[in-house]
């Protein structure tokens, strides 16, 4: 029986260690939507091909640019979706009742 009570013990307490790092994680990425939504409105702006050019020209040098890439906004968009089904299927598979026994 004890042996029984320490495994769930374990078991609990690293499942909230879990959900407290899932909660943390899910209030960054609130914080940053606005930033995604800018980022999403500056590629592909006439901004965005501008500087393109001129980073491509050399005339904008020194800086990080992996926003001017060809897809890495869209490979960005791309993993919040993927990440969005995961979530999706996480919450049909826990509302299942499997987790309520």
């Amino acid at each position: 029986m004890k042996d029984r009570i320490e495994k769930n013990e374990e078991k609990l307490d690293s499942i909230l260690n879990i959900i407290k790092e899932l909660d943390n994680s899910l209030d960054n990425f609130d914080k940053c939507l606005k930033d995604i939504k800018d980022v999403n409105k500056y590629y592909g702006s006439k901004s965005w091909f501008k500087d393109k050019e001129l980073f491509e020209n050399r005339k904008i040098t020194n800086v990080n640019a992996g926003v001017l890439g060809e897809d890495t906004v869209w490979n960005m968009n791309e993993d919040i979706d993927d990440i969005i089904i995961k979530m999706q299927k996480l919450i049909k598979k826990y509302n299942k009742g499997d987790n309520h026994e």
